[in-house]
């Protein structure tokens, strides 16, 4: 091709992409059928894309190498990825070849990472049951923006200045790993069609195909039933039933395999306290008429009550909360996790007992980040479902396999990721030593912005977190440490049992941001 049809070629799209941009801004119609929701969503995808083709523009090929990895999810559920990371020996470094054993050394053990937790905007799993999926996936292409992007804010609690919130620099990354079930299937394209936009090449890996391709694993060739357990915006998309008919096909699989889904509605908010969802030290065992969960009364998620003893719940220290007397409620409400997992293995069940044609279930893959902190908690409920009589009849026990492989997602990312980074030649050469291995922010609701409803705990009330359009490039929300000031201080022991390489890493985090912020008030 010559010079001047190059020249014509390269006008011809800077003039489309400027007409395009120019209707998206407008707010004007893309096509003859665009709707307004589809040009309020192109209006932050051609931000995002200008914004970060603008600020990669200037990186080389070593300095991509030596830039951290992005980690995002929608609370602190994608910390048990990360902790993945952080730990999987699957290769042998020096050749970056998969090996059964490893070679002794962690194969991230080099890297850097900045991880998010959407958390002002949790759960992701709930946009798609009232209708915002729209909204969900400018989100998610938010979440991913903050990566690519290069400032954070500090949180002002002095008192001393009138803003809340200090911006600060951060990193831009490499690579970005998509912490989240629900992000993965609603979001997933969208980042990867942002970052095509703006002609550049940082690897996204979701979680959606690793969990599919270690259940199809676990079968060993036997036939069986697949349980999914994930939000239920994850049920919504069909994205795991989709991913695990396709790695089935393309591994040769010729075994029945069938898949049921049990979206898990409430749970992942449970964990990470949505109030909502979830009453810490309620006064007493009274039903609230602010919460969101199953119940007796909810429409679609319904406690029932003709099986009310195969839930076996927990009402000590008002784990549970009813109306009228526990006996005979006339409404009930789950307040713990626990509650939470037995409802929704017991309704996972009693799909079984409607299809009896089902082949026994094998393999649960546990569908939200979130999940595998109580992994012990999933396997001890199984256990007692297999085990649960009614006379002389044990109900369950015929629909399960004696042993039921609890699936995680996300050593199978971690597998995934080293292996995009390795084909492109993005692995953070040996001697090349971050200044600082994790960068951890959590996202907040700004408490002075104008139309913003918070509630007592001064986050965004139910009604305004799932009542909101997309179209701003703006957010009501601001990226913060993830430390003591911005999560309960369950959560923080949550992470130190179940994630102790990152909270090692969260700790590092705190003390170098600790010197840095003197550092700043010195200058």
């Amino acid at each position: 091709m010559n010079s001047d049809v190059q020249r014509s070629v390269d006008l011809k799209a800077i003039i489309e992409r400027s007409y395009r941009l120019l209707l998206a801004m407008v707010g004007l119609a893309i096509t003859s059928v665009a709707t307004a929701q589809d040009v309020a969503e192109q209006t932050v995808n051609f931000a995002v894309s200008d914004d970060i083709q603008r600020i990669y523009g200037a990186a080389d090929a070593p300095n991509i190498q030596n830039m951290p990895i992005g980690v995002f999810d929608s609370g602190t559920g994608g910390l048990t990825v990360l902790e993945n990371i952080l730990t999987i020996d699957a290769f042998e470094n020096q050749t970056n070849q998969l090996t059964p054993s490893g070679d002794g050394k962690a194969d991230f053990a080099n890297e850097s990472f900045i991880f998010l937790a959407d958390q002002a905007n949790m759960p992701y799993g709930n946009y798609p049951v009232v209708g915002k999926e729209e909204f969900l996936e400018e989100l998610i292409v938010k979440d991913a923006w903050f990566l690519m992007g290069q400032k954070r804010f500090r949180l002002d609690d002095s008192g001393e200045s009138g803003e809340r919130y200090t911006e600060v620099k951060k990193a831009s990354v490499k690579a970005i790993v998509i912490a989240c079930n629900t992000a993965t299937a609603y979001g997933q394209d969208d980042i990867e069609k942002v970052i095509d936009d703006a002609g550049l090449d940082v690897k996204v890996v979701g979680v959606i195909d690793a969990g599919a391709k270690g259940a199809v694993e676990s079968l060993k060739g036997q036939d069986g039933t697949i349980g999914v357990v994930p939000t239920r915006g994850t049920v919504l998309s069909g994205a795991y039933p989709i991913a695990i008919k396709r790695i089935a096909e393309s591994s040769g699989q010729d075994q029945r395999i069938e898949v049921i889904q049990q979206g898990a509605f409430g749970l992942a908010g449970a964990i990470d306290g949505a109030a909502e969802f979830i009453l810490p030290n309620p006064k007493n065992n009274n039903a609230r008429n602010d919460y969101r969960g199953p119940s007796m009364t909810h429409p679609e998620v319904t406690i029932r009550q003709d099986i009310l003893s195969r839930y076996d719940f927990d009402f000590r220290g008002n784990r549970m909360l009813y109306r009228d007397s526990q006996p005979k409620p006339s409404e009930l409400q789950l307040n713990s996790v626990d509650n939470y997992i037995a409802f929704h293995l017991v309704s996972l069940m009693e799909q079984f007992r409607a299809d009896d044609s089902l082949p026994p279930l094998r393999a649960i893959i546990l569908g939200c980040t979130h999940f595998p902190f109580y992994k012990d908690v999933f396997r001890e409920e199984l256990e007692r479902l297999r085990n649960y009589q009614e006379g002389d009849e044990f109900i369950y026990r015929k629909h399960m396999a004696e042993k039921i492989e609890l699936i995680d997602p996300a050593y199978f990312t971690a597998r995934e990721l080293y292996q995009s980074l390795a084909a492109d030649a993005r692995v953070r050469p040996v001697g090349n030593t971050p200044r600082t291995r994790g960068e951890f922010c959590i996202t907040v609701a700004c408490q002075d912005g104008k139309d913003i409803q918070l509630n007592a705990s001064g986050d965004f009330t139910y009604e305004f977190k799932y009542g909101r359009n997309p179209g701003k490039v703006t957010s009501n929300f601001r990226a913060v440490s993830l430390d003591a000031r911005t999560v309960d201080e369950s959560v923080l022991q949550r992470l130190q049992k179940h994630v102790p390489n990152v909270w090692t890493l969260m700790k590092k985090d705190a003390h170098q941001r600790t010197i840095t912020d003197e550092s700043d008030t010195r200058e």
